[in-house]
């Protein structure tokens, strides 16, 4: 019996060693078509925000995308709360209110990209919807 256990070992072994790697995980977390009858830039920003900080309700001619990657933010968006933590992502549709605002004691940075209409002021203060 214990010269079937070394022979047992070295199969396994051998089985295992031209198996192909496990493919990686793909996430894809946002597709945006970028319309062309219009034309568009572009912006990448980092925004802190201090504990109590906001950045006010606004909106975009375009599309926001954000990366959180410090501290954490509660993002507002019709009626809805969702907090946003170091490693989430979340993207705003053209038009749409929103604010995000950081309850948090600490600090919270996020990376902002936005895909908006050329010429036109990339954000524009609103009021609070009701």
């Amino acid at each position: 019996m214990r010269s079937l256990i070394p022979f047992a070992i070295t199969a396994a072994i051998a089985a295992t060693a031209g198996a192909a790697p496990p493919a990686a995980s793909v996430q894809t977390h946002a597709e945006i078509d970028v319309p062309r009858a219009k034309p568009q830039r572009v912006i990448v920003q980092s925004r802190d925000f201090a504990p109590g900080a906001q950045s006010g309700w606004h909106v975009h001619p375009g599309t926001e995308i954000a990366y959180v990657t410090s501290g954490e933010l509660e993002l507002l968006v019709k009626g809805k709360v969702t907090v946003i933590r170091a490693g989430d992502s979340f993207t705003v549709p053209r038009g749409v209110p929103h604010n995000g605002v950081n309850r948090s004691g600490g600090l919270a940075t996020a990376v902002i990209t936005l895909v908006v209409d050329k010429g036109a002021q990339p954000r524009q203060p609103v009021p609070e919807p009701k």
